[in-house]
């Protein structure tokens, strides 16, 4: 009513970390060009000291083979996969593998 905008924020899901603005949407696509990904989503999480990161929650196909115990496999996998396709600014820091994203 009196002229002045209020800004609500941001009507996409960017993230800004480390000066770069990462749309986490983009690395799900490539998350998911893989065969061992059935279903994936990235977050970007703060840790104690205010730093941001991107961290990967994978839903994985059989085919992976991976045991609960031991996605650190898997984990270098999509790593690389990623790496191959996506800046480094754009990996995720962290891969958390998942029986079901819950919903």
């Amino acid at each position: 009513p009196d002229g002045n905008l209020e800004f609500l924020g941001r009507n996409d899901d960017q993230v800004k970390i480390r000066g770069y603005r990462i749309e986490p949407g983009e690395i799900v696509a490539r998350l998911c060009e893989h065969a061992w990904v059935r279903e994936a989503v990235v977050v970007a999480r703060q840790n104690g000291a205010g730093d941001k990161h991107l961290i990967a929650y994978v839903v994985c196909a059989p085919e992976a083979g991976a045991d609960e115990g031991d996605g650190g496999g898997v984990a270098g996998t999509l790593r690389a996969h990623l790496s191959a396709r996506l800046p480094d600014y754009m990996v995720p820091s962290a891969f958390v593998q998942l029986a079901a994203l819950p919903l």
